[in-house]
């Protein structure tokens, strides 16, 4: 759910990569291997009920003035993982590119590091994890992200620290989608538009108290199983191109308390939602005025807040792609 933000600039401090089966471990997809098993099912039952499984898709502007419809395309990308895993077609992205006028995504992945950011992601000093989360918990975040140099990892609010176990301890590099397609379209010539800063971006990711950001890794790292069930999940989930499995997955929230949930809650919304809502206008405003690609994380696309309902709300016609690698 989260975005593990690493400016290309300060990828030195702290590189996490861990290795991690290609495929799914068996048993690892409870909600998604359900859903698999029972779509020729749903097919017949309900032929509407796949029409938005996927990730990219087609998206058709209300006619204005009598002028032909703009057409324009949106695509939900993974922040972790390598292409094989996530059985995407790049020649498939890069043909739509070389079609468009403008390329948006989040955030400029190339941006300069800016040092008075850093109290979003390094906590205040004479503060350290372990005394936060305890040094049990500690022991077991140094266990699952041995890559991350200690000092590195003391010093992490809790919520980067969730961010890397949520994405398998991989930070942006050469196989991270955003980072691609950012450098492919530029490459291209295409005019690039971000829908946030990464001031704004961190603000999302920092929005509840350290304290409780706290609460929620200590209890994720009591149950550590939780978290692999759910990085195999949200993969799982992607190559099925069902983005509403994936977001019933996180929203289970299995393995955390009443008390965390709450605090998980508040953390989607300023996630999620709103952030739909602050790039819904500028998103719909560029797909009536010129061809766009429009790249977000897949989880802003999915639900009755996500980005492809709130288009059809405004009339926009959205059509699933198929984009699975050759």
């Amino acid at each position: 759910m989260r975005t593990a933000v690493q400016p290309q600039a300060d990828q030195d401090e702290a590189s996490a990569r861990q290795e991690a089966p290609a495929q799914p471990q068996q048993g690892l997809t409870r909600g998604v291997r359900s859903r698999v098993a029972n779509q020729g099912t749903a097919d017949v039952l309900h032929p509407e009920a796949e029409s938005d499984r996927g990730v990219l898709f087609r998206i058709t502007a209300p006619k204005q003035d009598g002028s032909a419809p703009r057409i324009g395309y949106l695509f939900g990308t993974i922040h972790f993982g390598t292409p094989e895993e996530q059985d995407v077609d790049y020649a498939t992205l890069g043909r739509l590119l070389d079609g468009v006028a403008v390329f948006v995504n989040e955030a400029d992945v190339d941006t300069q590091w800016d040092t008075r950011l850093d109290g979003y992601r390094w906590l205040p000093a004479r503060t350290s994890l372990d005394r936060l989360v305890g040094a049990d918990a500690m022991a077991k975040a140094r266990e699952l992200l041995p890559d991350v140099q200690v000092r590195d990892l003391q010093r992490m609010r809790p919520w980067m620290v969730l961010a890397l176990l949520e994405a398998r301890g991989e930070q942006g590099g050469d196989d991270n989608v955003d980072i691609r397609l950012q450098r492919i379209a530029g490459g291209m010539g295409k005019r690039l538009v971000h829908l946030e800063s990464l001031e704004d971006q961190l603000r999302a990711l920092d929005c509840v108290p350290t304290g409780q950001q706290a609460q929620v890794l200590a209890e994720r790292l009591q149950k550590p199983m939780f978290l692999k069930l759910d990085s195999a999940e949200a993969m799982a989930a992607y190559r099925a191109r069902d983005l509403d499995a994936w977001l019933t997955d996180v929203d289970r929230m299995d393995g955390l308390s009443d008390a965390a949930k709450q605090i998980e809650r508040r953390s989607r919304l300023c996630l999620l939602e709103d952030r739909n809502a602050r790039w819904i206008d500028a998103i719909e405003d560029l797909y009536r005025r010129q061809s766009a690609l429009v790249a977000v994380g897949a989880l802003h696309l999915a639900g009755p807040d996500g980005l492809i309902a709130r288009l059809r709300r405004d009339g926009f016609k959205v059509e699933v792609i198929p984009l699975q690698a050759p």
